[in-house]
């Protein structure tokens, strides 16, 4: 044996109580294993897939509480940094805005390029004039305006930084995007561990 390696205690009967104890606990709760690696290595992972399943649970529920809420779909705009109770917004539109916040999934390229995207598209207004065998269309607002970038991924650029696990939105200084909405939004689905800047560039690198 080597130095500081934990041993296990001498085996003695057990007691009624610790029968029943290791019948309702899970495998690394007994008694015997709680002075060795392995008992400790079997509680870390049941408690880490316990975690997990908590977690999941706790995403289904805000889920459902906020598709059937009502009365209280102000108290989920007030925890989710949403308007509360926006004047004129019927209470699916403000589900469907409530459930938007609530992130479901991992944290991707496709899921932080789309929410860039849809702040940009906002910003632009819309997509170049599409000319038809008709011409130009005619709304009731009148002949739409083009907008003169003719794709959403001409204006800005993501570059990131592995060694120091951050990036860099960089959006051409042309466009006046919803800033502190999309900072919100990065925010919300980029892990604790990873930092971001928005920086408006002339030019994109």
């Amino acid at each position: 044996m080597t130095d500081f390696q934990p041993t296990l205690p001498a085996e003695i009967p057990f007691t009624e109580a610790e029968k029943a104890f290791m019948e309702e606990e899970p495998p690394g709760f007994f008694p015997q294993n709680q002075d060795s690696n392995f008992g400790y290595i079997i509680r870390k992972v049941w408690c880490d897939r316990t975690q997990e399943l908590i977690d999941q649970l706790t995403s289904i529920f805000q889920e459902r509480f906020i598709a059937t809420s009502t009365l209280f779909l102000d108290d989920w705009e007030e925890e989710l940094g949403l308007p509360t109770a926006p004047t004129g917004a019927s209470d699916a539109t403000r589900r469907a805005s409530a459930l938007s916040r609530l992130q479901t999934g991992p944290f991707t390229k496709e899921l932080r390029d789309s929410t860039i995207t849809h702040y940009v598209s906002a910003a632009i207004g819309g997509s170049p004039i599409l000319f038809s065998p008709e011409g130009v269309p005619f709304v009731a607002g009148g002949i739409p305006f083009g907008s003169e970038v003719t794709s959403v991924a001409d204006t800005f650029k993501v570059v990131e930084n592995l060694a120091t696990f951050s990036y860099t939105v960089y959006i051409l200084n042309t466009i006046a995007p919803d800033t502190n909405g999309l900072t919100r939004e990065l925010t919300r689905i980029t892990p604790a561990g990873i930092s971001f800047s928005i920086s408006f560039v002339a030019v994109l690198p």
